[in-house]
């Protein structure tokens, strides 16, 4: 299968050699030639330095056959028009960086999938990991954040099932599991259970507000 990458980035270098060590036919684009010049000499990947906005760009790297082109300029209407030419030309599946949350509109109307800035990724984290403790894992996604919380003894919500929580909409508790089972709603929530629940963007205060207060101690 083949692959676009947009942008020489770090993450698109680490991608792109990612890729290619997994066998996958990887094309790697950047308007800057410096960069490409530098990959090109230490790496076996295809590289060309152009412009990934210009179609013919975009033809010269296969886009008419590739399976996924993933944009990651740092600029999101570069980004957002790759991708838009990419679905017209028939690269089966688009996914770009969002570099700017105020521009998440724009990608949802394009229907292309897309994947927060990592340093907000890193922020949030840090966060997570000072002010909500509980979290112990965190995924951003386009609309909606992913967290894994780990119950403990103390927490307000042992004993408690998950339809007597007071869950507010926009907030979905995905499973309850224990060791490697998976539980029902009318389970009671128990120490060392795991609960893994998606928080819409829309929700993220109402999302913060329910775990504090079932997830704290006290």
């Amino acid at each position: 299968m083949r692959f676009i990458i947009a942008g020489l980035s770090s993450i698109g270098r680490s991608l792109a050699e990612l890729l290619h060590s997994k066998g996958e036919d990887v094309v790697t684009v950047d308007s800057d030639k410096a960069k490409c010049d530098e990959l090109a000499e230490f790496s076996d990947v295809m590289v060309i330095a152009g412009d990934i906005t210009k179609k013919s760009v975009l033809e010269e790297a296969g886009g008419k056959n590739a399976y996924a082109l993933i944009a990651l300029t740092d600029d999101d209407s570069d980004n957002l028009m790759a991708c838009m030419l990419a679905k017209e030309m028939g690269t089966k599946k688009v996914i770009s960086i969002l570099n700017d949350p105020a521009h998440a509109q724009a990608f949802e109307e394009a229907q292309i999938d897309v994947q927060v800035k990592p340093d907000v990724v890193v922020a949030k984290h840090i966060y997570h990991s000072i002010l909500q403790p509980y979290v112990k894992d965190f995924l951003a996604l386009g609309r909606a954040d992913l967290f894994e919380i780990k119950v403990e003894s103390g927490m307000k919500c042992i004993g408690k099932k998950l339809t007597e929580m007071d869950i507010p909409k926009g907030v979905k508790i995905l499973w309850l599991e224990r060791g490697k089972e998976y539980l029902n709603e009318d389970t009671m929530v128990a120490p060392e259970d795991r609960l893994t629940l998606v928080v819409n963007k829309a929700a993220e205060k109402k999302g913060a507000d329910f775990m504090n207060r079932c997830f704290t101690k006290g």
